[in-house]
């Protein structure tokens, strides 16, 4: 971390008046984005103990590893890559900016994305949802708030009331659904988009399957010719059904079918992060 940084940590550590999370967090966006989540990276801190109280910890290596096979400064590079691309895009399609923006965090895991969104709005203004109950127990021992709960794995309404929200956005999850998961979340997540709100959410294009640990050449080649042939392949992982359907393992889609498959959303913007090359982030408008 470079030393103008740390003045400001030190400045916001021994100011009498800082005391809440939002008093820190308005002091730390002064700072890039990039050095907002590498502050947040390195919590609880001891050289800022004050700071370590108010600020959310970090999950674990092991944790970060566990649920997206990386870890620290490499996958907040991922992180960060992501939340810009969020920040532009809504930018661009809805001609305002995040600040103040309502936000849902669909499948938010432990919560790393969600934490580099306060750099723009208050906690109280995002949300985040997961069917893993471990998922959610872990963001609240992070000290996010309550506003993370527990989903269903085929959600026909989500646990946060009669909420709105002018972002949503899903990281690595529509990635994983079966067509049936993929369809019955999109026609749900349209029920809690604000009218002008904005949808973001990564899929994998064909190439994915060439470097796709689950599957044998065989399948390989098959969920090519199904991708190319359909638009959309899905190869299940050796998970227990729900209601009949395994609903997770590893998808690639096209956007030709995500258009077809899902008219109540309109395809605004696409963009890409090349240290996230098997990635494609895709961002939709109700209507």
């Amino acid at each position: 971390m470079l030393e103008y940084a740390k003045e400001i940590m030190r400045a916001l550590e021994n100011n009498h008046e800082v005391t809440t999370r939002q008093d820190a967090i308005a002091g730390l966006r002064k700072l890039s984005m990039d050095e907002f989540g590498l502050i947040l990276l390195c919590m609880p801190d001891p050289e800022y103990p004050k700071l370590s109280g108010l600020l959310p910890a970090m999950a674990s290596d092991e944790v970060q590893r566990s649920w997206t096979g990386n870890h620290g400064l490499a996958l907040l590079k991922e992180t960060t890559a992501f939340v810009r691309a969020l920040s532009y895009n809504y930018t661009r399609v809805t001609g305002r900016s995040l600040d103040d923006a309502t936000v849902l965090d669909f499948g938010c895991g432990y919560g790393r994305i969600a934490q580099l969104l306060y750099y723009f709005t208050g906690e109280e203004q995002i949300f985040g949802v997961d069917p893993r109950k471990q998922s959610i127990e872990l963001c609240r021992e992070s000290g996010l708030s309550t506003n993370f709960m527990v989903s269903d794995y085929l959600p026909v309404s989500l646990p946060v009331g009669t909420a709105k929200f002018d972002l949503i956005y899903a990281f690595s999850v529509f990635t994983h659904l079966s067509r049936r998961a993929m369809m019955t979340s999109l026609n749900t997540l349209r029920q809690y988009i604000a009218d002008d709100g904005l949808l973001a959410m990564t899929i994998r294009p064909v190439e994915y399957w060439g470097h796709d640990s689950h599957t044998s050449p065989e399948q390989k080649e098959a969920l090519v010719i199904r991708h190319r042939k359909e638009g959309f392949a899905f190869n299940p992982h050796n998970w227990e059904p729900i209601d009949g359907d395994v609903t997770y393992g590893d998808s690639s889609m096209s956007l030709d079918w995500i258009a077809v498959a899902f008219p109540d959303w309109t395809i605004k913007a696409t963009d890409r992060c090349l240290n996230d090359h098997l990635q494609r982030y895709v961002f939709l408008v109700p209507g």
